[in-house]
């Protein structure tokens, strides 16, 4: 997710819309709609919209329009306000996207294509990380006046600021049948000293709801904070789940790679740590918190209050999954390049 502090969001939009009303100001659509329906080849025409339309997901810049409308719904239009008080409640709850399967993404086998799980990916995650940390990404939009991030002479780091997508894995389970709708469950999983890491599971549409929505007032242009009670589903079905997908962020400011701390803190989503959290303040922004342990094995409460100890434990945890997905950095070095012989080279197209 690159950013978008340096795009002309509303200028664009503001264009964008002017230009579409002239345009549907000189069509008369009577006509237009008439002369699409009849006359010689209107059958072709026809066939051609119908499966335009049953697959819309896959027509040229869907795709974009996808992203951007959750990052500009979420930065732009409705954005978070999560009370701080209980930002640290929030940072593991996910983010719920639902989509269906078109012919278009299924393969030979009327299955959903492997590949399009990460075309998926994209706008769940887009939801996910501008909903949850929009505070944050408008202090390092404006780290100038924030102060966030500092260089070594204590002045703030100036440059255009960037969530990058380091890398993604994704386990398939269950296959997706044609047109089968599914929703996307992806929460914040852990974070370490340069990646924030993300767990998407692809779930079976209407299989497990939550107890609650925290940001879902159904409107673009709402609150962007209200809580409503849901049809909780206490048992989960194994069968539910399609796959499972870990992705991780880098989060940018010019050249320097901000601490995931730095940024989650600035977002009002952790709490009050003894020793202080992590700060950009240190040579090259690199910062040095106190680490504190939280012993193997120990579980607070579900009810106890999301302090540090309980915010540490399910970082712990997540860690465990995350420390596999980047030991696979490690494949890179088993290239073997113009060492070995090759098979043969292919054309695709």
């Amino acid at each position: 997710m690159a950013s978008a502090t340096n795009v002309p969001i509303k200028s664009i939009l503001f264009t964008t819309a002017l230009g579409v009303g002239i345009g549907a100001s000189r069509v008369n659509l009577q006509s237009t709609l008439t002369s699409f329906l009849t006359g010689p080849g209107r059958n072709s025409r026809i066939i051609a919209a119908a499966i335009l339309l049953a697959n819309i997901k896959n027509v040229p810049f869907v795709w974009h329009w996808r992203v951007w409308s959750a990052i500009l719904r979420h930065c732009l239009f409705v954005k978070p306000k999560i009370p701080p008080t209980l930002g640290p409640s929030t940072l593991f709850l996910p983010v719920i996207t639902a989509s269906h399967s078109p012919l278009y993404e299924c393969d030979y086998n009327l299955h959903k294509s492997n590949s399009t799980y990460f075309s998926d990916l994209d706008p769940s995650r887009s939801h996910l990380v501008c909903a949850l940390l929009q505070p944050g990404i408008e202090k390092l939009q404006h780290n100038v006046r924030e102060r966030l991030v500092l260089d070594n002479e204590g002045q703030p780091v100036k440059g255009r600021w960037s969530i990058m997508l380091g890398g993604v894995m994704c386990s398939f389970k269950r296959e997706i049948g044609i047109y089968q709708g599914y929703e996307m469950w992806s929460r914040m999983l852990c974070w370490d000293r340069k990646w924030i890491y993300i767990v998407t599971h692809f779930v079976k549409k209407g299989a497990v709801k939550p107890s609650a929505y925290l940001l879902d007032d159904g409107s673009w242009f709402g609150k962007g904070y209200k809580k409503v009670e849901g049809k909780g589903s206490k048992e989960i079905d194994e069968k539910a789940i399609f796959a499972s997908a870990i992705s991780k962020y880098v989060v940018k400011l010019g050249r320097l790679t901000v601490h995931p701390e730095v940024f989650l803190k600035a977002s009002d989503m952790l709490p009050p740590k003894p020793g202080g959290w992590a700060s950009m303040s240190g040579p090259s922004g690199e910062s040095t918190p106190e680490t504190l342990e939280v012993e193997d094995g120990e579980s607070p409460n579900v009810a106890d209050e999301w302090d540090w100890k309980r915010i540490e434990a399910e970082n712990k945890k997540g860690l465990a999954f995350a420390e596999h997905f980047a030991a696979l950095d490690g494949l890179h070095n088993e290239f073997s390049g113009s060492q070995a012989p090759a098979l043969g080279r292919y054309r695709d197209m």
